[in-house]
């Protein structure tokens, strides 16, 4: 019982996890490939860290290198951002398109899962399987990844071979081979990947029914992963519509980072995607709205488990906006490090709790913030859902000490120095930044929201957001 108890805490962790990397479908992995300027962003982290509270304020903006941007567009609608740095002689180039499952039409969901697969299954002139070979052959690694709001494809590698990586994106942006076997086989592909992310993991339904419930019009209420009876009924024709409609210039965002002249960059951009078409079909960004939540709701699943285990949301608003700064703070009081509420209140004293965490799933359009726990044996969901109530309430009555907050912005500060580190996780960050928040710089000015923050502002947001009428609960019973 004790080993099954671990794998499947384990496999419920995952799914939060992911669920924090806003996307529940293939993420194949993360690989570091050296670290760029590290001694100077971790020696300047390390000497904010060691400073008083109010020397930290003043002084935890400037230790951050300044990333240095270049932006362009072109007649196709086509928009880049460059961002030279470094001399590693590594270079990290990402395809956004501005399309992920919420974008998906009703009995369509997980065309964008689909087309992630798809996008490397050739063109006329690149052949099934040697889009990955082209990249590995010369000295680098891929892959790609969907979320609710983007799809995502990257490409690490020696920064001579930028013109190979530029080539082959812009060849499957506009060149893609559509054929009907390509099309059954990553069909197939994704419906395994769902049965065995969602459907065979023990905490798997838990998720999906999360936000099946909370959500009753916003297209989030479907994950990226899609349906199998939607794959099953998609055709062709549907599939290439799709295609034509967001995989076009007017619809993409490339980001490079790394070592790379940003003169020879723009002249490659230029050459390859210059010569693309702009998409002609209308690409609609206004979604539903979703009512706002006026009673608790709560769903009890009996599923064969060995720990209870529950997971809340809680909806808030869209990344970027004034109180995303303020409830991502909040995440790391909760849930950061042994010293948080959570870990100090359920997980050690007393131990009613394996695990348990709080993430705010920040996207394009206002999504939940999740509250996750699997209870230890001899503890019920309802102990470790009445332990969290009382944290919270705890919050709404009296803010977080000025102490507490400090380190839960040295916590970001410190994240958001690894993003710098490497050309892989900046290319994500300006990524995420450019496309989903609209505005690239924010990489060098979202810090200083965070240091704006007050504990009241942690209240305020406590108060305003965790109200019970605003909560969707999912309840996970052993079935005996």
């Amino acid at each position: 019982m004790a080993s099954r108890a671990k794998t499947e805490y384990k496999a419920a962790s995952v799914i939060v996890l992911n669920l924090r990397l806003r996307h529940l479908t293939s993420l194949h992995g993360r690989i570091s490939l050296g670290r760029l300027f590290q001694k100077q962003l971790f020696s300047a982290l390390a000497l904010a860290l060691a400073m008083s509270a109010t020397a930290a304020r003043r002084a935890a903006i400037e230790p951050l290198p300044r990333v240095v941007l270049f932006q362009m567009r072109l007649r196709n609608g086509l928009r880049a951002v460059l961002a030279p740095r470094g001399h590693s002689g590594v270079v990290t180039l990402e395809a956004w398109y501005h399309v992920g499952s919420k974008n998906e039409a009703p009995g369509m969901t997980g065309f964008a899962h689909l087309f992630e697969h798809l996008m490397f299954d050739g063109t006329p002139q690149v052949g099934r399987g040697e889009f990955s070979r082209y990249i590995v052959n010369a000295g680098g690694i891929d892959n790609a990844y969907t979320t609710v709001d983007a799809t995502v494809f990257w490409e690490t590698m020696p920064s001579d071979t930028l013109p190979v990586a530029l080539w082959l994106e812009a060849n499957r942006m506009r060149h893609l081979s559509i054929t009907r076997s390509a099309f059954n086989t990553e069909r197939h592909v994704v419906e395994d990947e769902r049965r065995y992310r969602l459907e065979s993991q023990p905490y798997g339904k838990m998720i999906e029914e999360l936000y099946h419930t909370a959500f009753k019009v916003s297209p989030y209420r479907h994950l990226p992963i899609g349906s199998m009876k939607d794959l099953e009924r998609a055709r062709l024709a549907e599939v290439k519509q799709f295609y034509d409609t967001y995989y076009v210039p007017n619809n993409a965002t490339l980001i490079v980072t790394g070592d790379f002249s940003t003169t020879q960059a723009e002249s490659l951009i230029r050459k390859y995607f210059g010569e693309l078409k702009a998409g002609s079909r209308p690409i609609s960004r206004q979604i539903p709205q979703e009512p706002r939540q006026t009673h608790e709701r709560i769903v009890s699943l009996h599923l064969r488990v060995a720990l209870p285990a529950f997971v809340m949301g809680f909806h808030i608003p869209a990344d970027g906006t004034a109180d995303s700064y303020p409830l991502r703070l909040m995440a790391n009081i909760l849930s950061e490090g042994k010293s948080s509420l959570f870990y100090r209140r359920m997980v050690y004293d007393p131990p009613m709790a394996l695990e348990a965490e709080g993430q705010g799933n920040f996207t394009e359009d206002p999504n939940l913030f999740l509250i996750f726990a699997v209870m230890n044996s001899g503890y019920s969901a309802a102990h470790g859902e009445a332990a969290v109530r009382s944290i919270l309430e705890s919050l709404k009555q009296r803010p977080p000490s000025p102490t507490v907050l400090e380190k839960a912005k040295r916590q970001i500060i410190f994240r958001m120095a690894r993003n710098l580190e490497t050309s892989r996780r900046l290319a994500e960050e300006l990524g995420d930044d450019a496309v989903i928040l609209k505005d690239p710089r924010l990489a060098n000015s979202a810090i200083q929201r965070f240091l704006a923050i007050s504990p009241r502002d942690i209240q305020r947001v406590a108060r305003k957001y965790f109200s019970w009428r605003n909560l969707t609960l999912i309840q996970v019973d052993p079935r005996r």
